[in-house]
């Protein structure tokens, strides 16, 4: 009997502190929005502290809780692409200053995707675009041109485009001629890359050949021409060997019936 009483009586205190959580974590999450007054002075107070030499560009934004979590997003007065965002939980604050806004991987990411889609609405032509240093990483000048979204006379991103072509030798010259009339297509654009990467791609022959680090001075007929034959040749002694040593060229070239 004693052991009945016991065991009622545990039971009962279990779905005492089961209510009691339950009800305070309700009413926690009710009140939670009026506290956010009082969550934006401690984040803008962190700022302060935390970024005093980026202050007067920075702009806290509206704060959202959900789950015991309370989250804004703190952008660039100058351009809204450029922010990071700063989150309040357990009485402690933490951001992605460093990734999103100081290396600038908000920012450089919008800009690659849109240029992407200029490409691909323009010309449907599929590119990647990649910026190969992070925001800090460049000059103040070239920050901000970044920041003011004046990127059009800047070499300072990379462009990578794949063509579905045959690679038999006898066809080179028309390949070379369709690449050619590509790139122009995208320079008409003002969209003018630092390095181009290409990809062929041949399923018909299961080969494949990517050449990188391309640049406005040897991409034209006569060296692309002399690049993809010494590539396929492999004579030492061809222009195209000259041509890729002298300019630092990179490529692969796959033949998968071979492996």
């Amino acid at each position: 009997m004693k052991q009945d009483k016991k065991l009622i009586l545990g039971m009962a205190l279990l779905f005492f502190i089961t209510f009691v959580s339950l009800g305070t974590l309700v009413v926690t999450e009710k009140l939670a929005p009026y506290y956010t007054d009082k969550i934006k002075i401690k984040m803008e107070k962190y700022l302060n502290e935390n970024y005093k030499e980026e202050i007067e560009n920075l702009k806290l934004g509206k704060i959202t809780y959900k789950t015991q979590t309370y989250t804004a997003k703190v952008t660039n007065k100058k351009n809204k692409d450029l922010y990071f965002n700063i989150t309040y939980k357990n009485k402690k604050i933490t951001d992605t200053y460093k990734k999103d806004y100081l290396e600038g991987k908000t920012i450089l990411s919008k800009l690659e995707t849109t240029i992407e889609k200029e490409i691909k609405e323009n010309l449907n032509i599929n590119t990647t675009i990649t910026f190969p240093l992070t925001l800090n990483k460049y000059t103040k000048n070239i920050q901000q041109n970044i920041i003011n979204n004046n990127i059009e006379q800047l070499n300072i991103y990379n462009i990578k485009f794949n063509i579905n072509s045959s690679l038999q030798t006898e066809e080179i010259s028309t390949l070379v001629a369709q690449i050619i009339n590509q790139i122009q297509n995208i320079n008409t654009l003002n969209i003018n890359p630092n390095y181009y990467t290409i990809k062929i791609n041949s399923k018909k022959e299961n080969k494949s050949l990517t050449i990188k680090n391309l640049t406005e001075k040897n991409l034209n007929q006569e060296n692309l021409t002399q690049i993809i034959y010494y590539i396929m040749i492999e004579d030492e002694n061809s222009i195209g060997n000259s041509i890729i040593k002298d300019n630092n060229i990179k490529y692969e070239y796959k033949r998968y019936g071979d492996e």
